[in-house]
């Protein structure tokens, strides 16, 4: 796979993760990452049997949000890819606020002529108290 299409493929799967937290859809969640190995500050998993109850879990809350997603590098990382990017969480309360910058760092395992998720970690820089 050349960098150009990881590239592609890297931010599709990025970007689908945050439609998929913005939207609080466990299943998808679980179709993405159930294989992964998932950090986030407030636990993670690394078997599939643990993916559905951790995003129930962390979603449990119903609260609505946007992420933005910005400054996404994809590097090669021996026959797989390595994906790193910045994160704005923005929260709808009574107007629009930013809530949480981060980071996100992906290890993508080429498959055929795609990517998966093998690793996905979430870091928090800052957040509202």
């Amino acid at each position: 796979m050349n960098p150009a299409e990881a590239r592609h493929l890297g931010a599709n799967l990025l970007h689908t993760y945050t439609e998929i937290a913005d939207t609080q859809d466990v299943d998808a969640a679980v179709a993405l990452l159930g294989d992964a190995e998932v950090r986030f500050p407030s636990g993670g998993f690394d078997r599939p049997e643990d993916a559905r109850p951790f995003f129930e879990r962390i979603w449990s809350a119903r609260t609505t949000h946007r992420h933005d997603v910005t400054n996404l590098v994809v590097q090669p990382e021996g026959h797989d890819w390595h994906a790193r990017a910045h994160y704005v969480r923005w929260m709808y309360e009574d107007e629009p606020a930013v809530h949480t910058l981060g980071r996100y760092d992906l290890l993508l395992a080429t498959t055929r002529d795609t990517l998966a998720v093998r690793r996905f970690t979430v870091a928090r820089e800052w957040s509202r108290a």
